[in-house]
């Protein structure tokens, strides 16, 4: 079945993009969304006197999210999260809490830019990708280290640090 997109969908494709899809994901998703609109003659007439506005529109949004990712391209951010002795997190690092972080340095972002494979569950270096547009993503250095394991470096032995406030014997 073919299709109209009407919004930017992802895999899918952009706005004014004809494309053919399977009936039940149309009739399910994208007609009753708004993201699509049937073929027809006037909506074909319509979806291409509005290309020229769209590409407007999305080349102030392409041009903002450059801004915004020259502007995050040199933040790093730290964990510092509850962790077994093998390393392994009792939660998770998820985009929410990533988003959370950036908004605690004055960055606000959706937790949908947070594009993350799976959660985060064990302590390390990660690299977190932020998706701001299709044609802009940037790659964020992410450290989670573990309560008590703070000066931690990938590679070294997982030993606990002296406690400064211990008796002494």
């Amino acid at each position: 079945m073919d299709v109209i997109l009407i919004r930017d969908v992802d895999k899918l494709g952009k706005r004014g993009a004809r494309v053919a899809v399977k009936p039940g994901f149309a009739r399910n998703f994208l007609l009753p969304f708004g993201h699509a609109v049937l073929p027809t003659a006037d909506n074909i007439r319509r979806t291409e006197s509005q290309k020229k506005k769209w590409l407007a529109e999305d080349a102030k949004l392409v041009e903002a999210a450059r801004g915004l990712a020259d502007m995050l391209k040199d933040v790093t951010l730290s964990f510092l999260e509850k962790a077994s002795d093998e390393g392994r997190l009792y939660g998770s690092v998820n985009d929410k809490l990533v988003a959370a972080k950036l908004a605690e340095k004055g960055y606000k972002i959706d937790p949908r830019t947070v594009r993350l494979d799976a959660p985060i569950r064990e302590i390390g270096d990660y690299q977190v990708r932020l998706r701001f547009h299709s044609d802009v993503e940037l790659r964020m250095p992410v450290r989670v280290r573990a309560e008590g394991f703070e000066n931690w470096e990938p590679g070294m032995p997982m030993q606990r640090q002296a406690q400064v406030d211990a008796p002494k014997a």
